[in-house]
C-alpha cells in the first residue's frame, strides 16, 4: 500500500507479550511508533483490554493523544482529554442466565464503567488488574455494562493458540442471542461478551472517521481472533509472526514475531 494515513496497533502479542502482568514495548516499538506520529500519522490502539490497563501501555509507548478502541470497540476514549468518547451498554442478565445454564463452574465480573472489575464473589482475581466490589449474581446482573467476562476453570495457556475448548463449549451452549451479544473466546477459560455487532472495526470506523481517514487508507496489525474484524475492514493488515495459522491466513501480510519487533519492520517501509 502508499503510506498509510493511520497505524492501528493491537496491544497484547503485537507490541507487547501475552502476560497476565504489565509487561513494556521494546525501544524499537516506541522509536517507530514516535517516527509515524512525527510525520503527521496518527496512531491508534485498538484492544480487547479495559481501559484502566490499556492505559498504563498507551503511556509505555509515549501516546499522549488521539482516539483509541478500547473493550473489543465498545468503547472509544480521547487519550488527550482523558475522556470516554464514546460508550455501548447493554444488559448482560440473559447472557448470564445463559452461560449459568451451559457451565455450572462459570464465574462472572462487569466492566464498572471505566474504574475496574466488579465480580462475583466467586470470580478468580488471580491477576493484577482493578478490583472493585463484589456482588451477588442478581444484583451483577442487572448492572448495565460495556462488557460482560464469563470464566470457566482452564488449564488452557495464556497466549497466541487455541481458544480455550472449555469457554468455547460453553459459548457454544449458552447460544447467546446474536442480535444482543457479541462473544470473544479467549484463551484460558475467559470470555468476553459484548454489545452485538460490536468489534475492534466498529469502533475503528468512529476513530477513522474522526480523522477524515478511510479503511482503505489504514493500517492494522495483530495476532489474535479478535483482530480478524479489523483485519477484514482495514486496506492492509498485518499478522505477528507467532499468530495462529488462522490469523496469518487472514492477513495481507505476516510480519516478525513481538518479540522481534514485527511492527517496527513494517513501519519502518514508510517511516
Amino acid at each position: 500500500m502508499d503510506r498509510p494515513k493511520l497505524v492501528v496497533i493491537d496491544l497484547d502479542g503485537t507490541v507487547v507479550g501475552h502476560s497476565s502482568a504489565h509487561t513494556r514495548p521494546s525501544a524499537a516499538t516506541i522509536t517507530a511508533l514516535k517516527a509515524v506520529r512525527a510525520a503527521g500519522v496518527p496512531v491508534a490502539v485498538a484492544t480487547g483490554r479495559a481501559l484502566w490497563s490499556t492505559l498504563r501501555t498507551m503511556d509505555d509507548l509515549q501516546l499522549t493523544d488521539g482516539l483509541h478502541v478500547v473493550s473489543h470497540g465498545a468503547v472509544v476514549y480521547d487519550l488527550a482529554a482523558r475522556a470516554t468518547a464514546h460508550r455501548i451498554l447493554m444488559d448482560p442478565a440473559a447472557a448470564i442466565s445463559a452461560y449459568r445454564a451451559a457451565d455450572p463452574e462459570v464465574t462472572f465480573a462487569v466492566e464498572y464503567g471505566a474504574d475496574g472489575w466488579v465480580t462475583t464473589t466467586d470470580f478468580p482475581r488471580d491477576f493484577e488488574s482493578v478490583w472493585l466490589h463484589t456482588l451477588s449474581l442478581d444484583e451483577l446482573a442487572a448492572m448495565p455494562t460495556s462488557r460482560l467476562v464469563a470464566r470457566v476453570p482452564s488449564q488452557n495457556p495464556y497466549g497466541a493458540g487455541p481458544r480455550c475448548p472449555r469457554a468455547q463449549a460453553a459459548t457454544d451452549g449458552a447460544r447467546l442471542d446474536v442480535s444482543i451479544y457479541h462473544a470473544e473466546v479467549g484463551f484460558n477459560g475467559w470470555v468476553d461478551v459484548g454489545p452485538a455487532h460490536t468489534t475492534k472495526a466498529s469502533g475503528l470506523d468512529l476513530v477513522a472517521a474522526h480523522y477524515g481517514v478511510t479503511a482503505a487508507e489504514t493500517i492494522v496489525f495483530g495476532d489474535s481472533a479478535n483482530d480478524l474484524p479489523m483485519f477484514a475492514w482495514a486496506g492492509h493488515a498485518v499478522a505477528m509472526g507467532q499468530a495462529a495459522p488462522s490469523i496469518k491466513d487472514a492477513a495481507h501480510e505476516v510480519t516478525s514475531t513481538v518479540d522481534d519487533d514485527g511492527v517496527a519492520r513494517v513501519l519502518a517501509r514508510w517511516f
